[in-house]
């Protein structure tokens, strides 16, 4: 079966439930990458959908199996695929400023949720947004926690990760010691333009 997506550390792919004809995602993540064991960062990440099962704007996680070489994470399909699609449509298929609010007022339930529970998702990107469905417009569900972490008031985040066009707004080192901000505006209906 063709994949619905490649990234970097992960291949997911559509795949059935022999049982009920359910659909789901099956994300396909390499236990060693580059030499390294990466078993620990995947099991925070099944940790996190755990802790995230209540919300309903973050991915259902299923099943979890594991083979020699890959863990795999039976996540729920959210068959409307990128948010980020919707974003670069043609005008006709674009979003209206009405399912904008309402998408915007969903994922920031569901980062809201993440915060409350001391989750920081670290690539929060359009291409980590999915839609249940793309027509009718469906709800949003946040993927992707493989970068997460969890926080406390002892333990401080202070590395850069994620999508470097999607860093937050905030002050970055300089090659020349010198601090660059990089602002973020929107542009137009969608927050993600």
């Amino acid at each position: 079966m063709a994949p619905l997506h490649r990234g970097k550390f992960a291949v997911v792919k559509k795949c059935l439930e022999k049982a009920t004809g359910r659909e789901f995602a099956a994300k396909f993540l390499r236990k060693r990458r580059k030499g390294e064991d990466c078993r620990l960062d995947i099991i925070n990440e099944i940790a996190v959908l755990e802790l995230a099962a209540r919300s309903p704007h973050v991915v259902d996680l299923h099943e979890v199996y594991e083979t020699p070489a890959e863990i795999v994470l039976v996540l729920e399909c959210a068959a409307g695929g990128e948010i980020f699609q919707q974003c670069v449509a043609e005008q006709d298929e674009a979003f209206t400023e009405q399912d904008v609010i309402r998408l915007v007022r969903q994922i920031l339930r569901g980062v809201g949720f993440l915060h409350q529970h001391n989750v920081v998702h670290l690539d929060l990107k359009p291409q980590n947004i999915l839609l249940t469905s793309s027509s009718p417009l469906g709800d949003i569900r946040i993927v992707d926690f493989g970068l997460s972490r969890r926080v406390d008031a002892v333990r401080e985040v202070r590395e850069i990760l994620g999508t470097p066009e999607y860093v937050s707004g905030v002050p970055l080192p300089s090659p020349r010691g010198r601090r660059q901000l990089w602002p973020t505006r929107g542009r137009g209906v969608c927050p993600f333009s």
